[in-house]
């Protein structure tokens, strides 16, 4: 809007003048605050949030797989899963959050031939997690899993549908994080040929800080099959790797390589020796 110098404008023009930089001043200290929070979280911040399960953000992870050396004649597995991530505010102190593992690809070869294989979809584990919105050292959750039998091969899902309980809890030192989450499900009762589903997986987690965002990581896959034999239930891989927390143009992205070696697996050898894995995340931050 421009300003018409007539009658008490004029007047007041010279004291308009001397306040104009002092005006200027209070504007700027107001704005700077405003500035800084649409900038959004640093860069230690995001790496926080990468590592949190909890984190008020939405996260979107894509983890391709392959798995090495299975069965007697070394076939290569490998599978995409996709985990959204989202938080839901049930009440001014509790957080609900959904985490959904669908495996949108799986390749499982015929471990009998040197070729061939099958190719689909898997099926998906969807948990939904009860946390406490309230900051703490330690930081859980807990909540029911579900398994739904969406893969489209008998040989790349269950078949059944399953249910069971799950319990993470996180501690972010200022050197990294320390996580581990524990869940069983079992599967519910229906008039079907497949065999039963009674497994629990533990997936403890640790990353330790370096400099430029950078970090190391371990986060291994410990299954129990309890419906099998002793010397055919655990699959125990060990390894790590490293990731980086980083933006691509605006985006926040976290992303890590790691290698496994299962060193118990069943002893008829049909699990496979070695697992990489990429995961790569993309986070939804409320201010970018």
């Amino acid at each position: 809007m421009q300003w018409n110098r007539t009658g008490h404008q004029l007047a007041h023009s010279r004291r308009a003048q001397t306040a104009r930089p002092r005006f200027a001043l209070a504007i700027c200290v107001c704005l700077v605050p405003v500035a800084l929070c649409a900038q959004g979280p640093s860069q230690q911040e995001l790496q926080k949030i990468a590592r949190n399960p909890f984190a008020d953000v939405i996260k979107l992870p894509l983890e391709p797989d392959i798995y090495f050396d299975a069965g007697l004649l070394h076939r290569t597995a490998g599978d995409l899963e996709i985990e959204p991530l989202f938080p839901i505010q049930i009440s001014k102190g509790w957080l609900l959050i959904p985490r959904i593992v669908a495996t949108a690809v799986a390749y499982v070869p015929d471990l009998t031939r040197e070729t061939g294989g099958t190719l689909g979809l898997g099926d998906i584990v969807p948990t939904f997690f009860f946390t406490p919105t309230y900051v703490s050292r330690l930081i859980w959750g807990v909540g029911p899993a579900l398994l739904i039998p969406t893969a489209t091969d008998s040989k790349l899902g269950a078949g059944r549908w399953g249910l069971g309980p799950s319990f993470v809890v996180l501690s972010q030192p200022g050197w990294g994080s320390v996580e581990i989450l524990v869940q069983n499900v079992t599967s519910l009762p229906a008039a079907t040929k497949r065999d039963p589903v009674n497994q629990m997986q533990i997936e403890p987690s640790f990353s330790y800080n370096l400099s430029d965002e950078w970090y190391l990581t371990t986060s291994p896959t410990i299954t129990a099959d309890w419906t099998q034999i002793l010397s055919e239930r655990w699959l125990v891989p060990i390894g790590g790797g490293v990731g980086r927390t980083f933006k691509l143009d605006r985006q926040p992205v976290d992303a890590n390589l790691t290698v496994f070696r299962n060193v118990v697996r069943p002893v008829s050898q049909v699990s496979p020796r070695w697992q990489l894995s990429l995961e790569v995340t993309l986070l939804f931050t409320k201010h970018r």
